[in-house]
């Protein structure tokens, strides 16, 4: 047996640790030491932290005593003591568990195996516990993102509405008895920032005459054909979006792992 000198060459089997020299020591300082490479190999190997901690390692591979927190189906047997923590903190249905409570451990199949909790992806949150932060919250439910209620300004100092109306006259053909024309200019012709109410493009005119030979002009206004421009109608403002699919802060990603 070769004399242990390094950290790495600790063995949680006591047996299994030297000194083994050529000259052996005193057997209960044998044995002490022995003792004391098992003792500093276990906390070596995590044994100083309870089972069911939970913490981000800067490594894609879980460190030894720990697995890696992704929702994996493990073995009740293989890992007793993980199972124990697991059971007193409770387990939900697997049903529940996909249905949001992704933060617990589930039941598994029910006999032989239980479901890690899934962190990949997520940050933590304290539980707000009453403080009213995040209500409404329970112990291991999923959250999804989201944004706080905000609203957007728009400014458009230079916006404005002007018309072009070139032209515009509603005039009456000549009739037979007359050979005249009646022009009219309606009150509602110059408009500014809305528009004319109407354009005469095209009159059909109508001619009733008594024995005394009064007679009257009837127009039927089309509005079709209008000459009226109205400048600045659409403005061409419009609101973009800005950002990701998930909303998130600066970060770092590391997975996280828990102690069995």
């Amino acid at each position: 047996m070769a004399i242990v000198t390094t950290l790495a060459a600790c063995n949680v089997n006591p047996a299994l640790n030297g000194p083994d020299g050529a000259t052996d020591l005193p057997s209960t300082l044998d044995d002490a030491i022995r003792f004391l490479c098992s003792f500093v190999a276990q906390l070596r190997d995590g044994a100083g932290i309870r089972t069911g901690a939970v913490l981000p390692f800067p490594i894609a591979t879980a460190p030894l005593g720990f697995l890696k927190l992704n929702g994996a189906l493990i073995s009740r047997t293989t890992y007793a003591d993980l199972f124990a923590f697991a059971t007193s903190s409770g387990l939900v249905s697997e049903a529940t568990w996909a249905a949001g409570s992704s933060g617990l451990f589930s039941v598994g199949d029910g006999s032989t195996t239980f479901r890690l909790p899934d962190a990949r992806g997520t940050f933590f949150r304290g539980l707000d516990e009453s403080r009213g932060l995040d209500i409404g919250r329970a112990l291991g439910v999923y959250q999804d993102h989201a944004n706080v209620v905000h609203a957007h300004s728009v400014s458009d100092p230079t916006h404005a509405h002007g018309v072009s109306d070139p032209g515009h006259i509603h005039g009456a053909s000549s009739d037979a008895q007359g050979n005249h024309q009646h022009t009219y200019v309606g009150p509602g012709d110059i408009l500014l920032g809305a528009g004319a109410g109407f354009n005469v493009a095209n009159q059909n005119i109508t001619r009733a005459t008594d024995a005394a030979g009064n007679h009257a002009h009837n127009i039927t206004v089309n509005l079709n054909g209008s000459n009226i421009a109205i400048f600045g109608a659409g403005t061409g403002i419009s609101i973009q979006n800005q950002g990701s699919a998930d909303g998130h802060p600066r970060n770092l990603a590391y997975p996280f792992y828990i102690k069995y």
